[in-house]
């Protein structure tokens, strides 16, 4: 009898959410920490458009938002998407473009389109600090976790973009897709993710990492296959009857950006401007899409020789691969930010300095847009005025902007553990070992 109390007592002094195990005390700050967290999100959110507005006199963008409210007029007109007329959005972008229009007609008042997508963006946001949180509680402990939910919630350059476009739903769904693998799900994973990738494309850069880190773990191959099977059926039960109905305005959204020029905020767009103004010479943006994806066949072999099956080298391997997506694009517009935010809330949560970096780069950001936009640069280049080009202020805030997220790259890079040259060589090469 006292054997049955004793279970029932250790039972009642634990307490579980989604299959973490908490005792009464550790519950007890869980639910605190989410509380806190959640209303740390709501706060960032109504500063950064008092601060920006009324202290720093700039401007709260809604052009994206308005491109999205015409697509939804087009909707409500009858005419359907991808058929009727094209989208530069994949297909699942039309869940944040149609479900302020609903709020939109019944209250015959189009601000309310915009009220809405803002509400309805911080929501996904807010679910995508907590998962943030519950992710880094697989890598680190609760103390660590709780301070990567704060950095999360407080990243006031991302909560800007959360107001203003509409890349806090895929980041929610890669989030979604990570914390559910990391916790087992792994079916719901990889649906999640195809889901994301069908919401912004970037998402999908999970999948092969999770076939990988089950492969790796000892996975039947059949139940990997069956995974990824599930995944295209999946893509295809979403994307097929567009395609069917109309594959040139299909296929319209997935080219629309193939062979676009570099833009001032990109990565390849600096370089080109460096070499051209010591070299004489400009092509790092006409060969980027190639290093972009040979950079991306490396850290997959680099994950997969590492052979390590950790929450951490996997979030972090994500990370590199969505940096990489991110830094060979010619187009680097400041809202990717929202994309590896996560990941640096992660990551850069375990000392000051790593704090002041994740800080620094949200700084830099903000700065960068709205605040100097129209003032140093536009997308098509930088105002160079009479100053030297390599001396002049865009190039040089620019370069600032690259050093700090390479630093926190470098920074993510350096923390964790790699194989040794001679594991490696042995994975490579395992007749020389011998």
């Amino acid at each position: 009898m006292s054997c049955v109390r004793g279970r029932r007592d250790k039972k009642a002094s634990e307490n579980g959410v989604l299959g973490i195990t908490f005792s009464g005390k550790e519950f007890l700050k869980f639910r605190e920490h989410f509380a806190v967290l959640i209303a740390l999100s709501i706060i960032a959110k109504v500063a950064v458009v008092l601060f920006t507005t009324g202290i720093a006199h700039s401007f709260v963008d809604i052009f994206d938002v308005s491109i999205y409210y015409q697509y939804a007029m087009q909707v409500l007109g009858g005419a359907m998407p991808y058929v009727d007329f094209s989208l530069e959005y994949p297909q699942l972008s039309l869940i944040v473009i149609l479900v302020p229009l609903i709020f939109t007609v019944l209250t015959g008042d189009p601000s309310t389109y915009l009220v809405v997508h803002q509400v309805f963006m911080s929501m996904f946001d807010i679910v995508t600090t907590l998962l943030i949180y519950l992710i880094a509680l697989k890598i680190s402990d609760q103390r660590c976790a709780f301070v990567s939910g704060v950095l999360s919630a407080t990243a006031f350059s991302s909560a800007y973009f959360v107001l203003t476009k509409y890349d806090a739903f895929p980041t929610f769904l890669l989030m979604l897709s990570l914390f559910l693998f990391i916790y087992r799900k792994e079916t719901s994973g990889y649906l999640s993710a195809v889901a994301g990738f069908l919401a912004k494309w970037f998402p999908g850069l999970a999948i092969p990492y999770f076939a990988l880190h089950e492969y790796m773990s000892g996975r039947d191959p059949r139940t990997i296959g069956r995974h990824i099977i599930a995944s295209a059926v999946l893509f295809l039960v979403i994307t097929l009857p567009f395609a069917v109905l109309n594959s040139s305005g299909f296929l319209a959204t997935y080219t629309a950006h193939a062979g676009r020029g570099a833009l001032a905020h990109s990565f390849c767009y600096y370089v080109d401007f460096v070499l051209e103004n010591i070299l004489g010479l400009s092509f790092f943006a006409q060969v980027s899409l190639l290093l972009m994806a040979a950079v991306q066949i490396f850290l997959l072999a680099y994950y997969y020789l590492a052979r390590n099956t950790s929450a951490e080298h996997l979030c972090a391997f994500l990370f590199f691969s969505i940096f990489a997506f991110v830094i060979f694009n010619n187009v680097f517009s400041p809202q990717y930010l929202l994309w590896i935010t996560p990941f640096l809330a992660i990551f850069l949560a375990r000392s000051y300095k790593e704090i002041a970096l994740f800080y620094a780069i949200q700084v830099w950001m903000y700065l960068e847009f709205p605040i100097l936009y129209r003032s140093i640069y536009i997308n098509d280049g930088y105002f160079i005025g009479e100053s030297s080009p390599l001396a002049s202020v865009p190039f040089l805030f620019f370069t600032i902007k690259f050093i700090l997220l390479l630093a926190a790259f470098g920074m993510v890079w350096l923390s964790l553990k790699h194989p040794d040259l001679q594991v490696v060589r042995t994975l490579v090469h395992p007749e020389k070992s011998v």
